[in-house]
């Protein structure tokens, strides 16, 4: 009775899924791969990561040799010609959003999620792309100890920190993307692309409101946005060689036999 049993299950095994079951298959990846981190693939992150990380350095080399001077003081001319108290309650909140807080907040919550959906790997790779991307804008200020714009009028405190990159741009670049990939990625391409499209606005909200409040230098917030792009490109490209290996070794479902003639 015990062979039998074994030969059937032996059976079960062997035959493949049907078409349907495969298609099925294919087109929930397929759902949760529309965006980062997995749909860029492994090229994706490579090429990412190296464009922003050469744009950085651009950036950084135009800062150095002091060809960025002239831009980012008519940039910043020009943003403070148009400042009102109207902008300044709004462009006040959305600074905010780039905080260590904030992102902190916001990631850890998105940790949470995931460990509540039994998505562990999910969670830390939140958490390990928060913390990386903090600790990779401490190391940038401390290379390049660029002076804050002090010579411009603002509504808020100039803060004590180096001014290249801005953080709050770095920050938001790494980590929102990160967050709502992973909050949405099992939704609706509508969902989706919406959630996406949000992210992005608050992203590029973020790195006006440094300069708004000339805090920042544009090229700063430039520089911050490519170093926070950077480190996503190289958070997508881990997530993605470790999610396509636990894809492998994934046991696959075993469709039910027909029934007996």
């Amino acid at each position: 009775m015990k062979a039998a049993s074994a030969r059937k299950v032996e059976r079960r095994r062997a035959i493949p899924p049907p078409p349907s079951v495969r298609a099925d298959h294919s087109k929930r990846l397929r759902r949760r791969n529309d965006f980062l981190p997995v749909a860029i693939g492994i090229t994706g992150g490579v090429v990412l990561a190296s464009a922003a990380f050469w744009f950085f350095k651009k950036q950084a080399e135009y800062v150095v040799r002091g060809v960025a001077d002239p831009y980012d003081t008519a940039i910043l001319n020009l943003v403070q010609s148009h400042q009102s108290k109207s902008i300044d309650r709004v462009m006040h909140l959305v600074t905010q959003l780039g905080t260590h807080a904030a992102i902190g907040g916001a990631a850890g919550i998105t940790a949470i999620a995931m460990l509540r959906k039994r998505r562990p790997h999910d969670a830390w790779t939140v958490l390990i792309s928060t913390g990386g991307a903090m600790a990779l804008n401490s190391a940038l200020k401390a290379i390049f100890q660029r002076k804050r714009p002090e010579e411009f009028y603002r509504y808020v405190k100039l803060p004590r920190s180096h001014s290249f990159p801005s953080g709050h741009a770095l920050l938001s670049a790494a980590t929102y993307p990160i967050i709502t990939h992973h909050l949405v990625e099992r939704a609706s391409k509508p969902v989706q692309i919406a959630a996406h499209s949000l992210s992005l606005m608050i992203v590029m909200a973020v790195g006006y409101s440094r300069v708004y409040f000339a805090v920042h230098f544009p090229s700063d917030v430039l520089a911050g946005f490519a170093a926070g792009l950077g480190w996503l490109g190289m958070t997508s490209l881990t997530h993605t060689m470790i999610d396509r290996d636990d894809a492998l070794r994934r046991p696959r479902p075993v469709p039910a036999l027909p029934p007996a003639k």
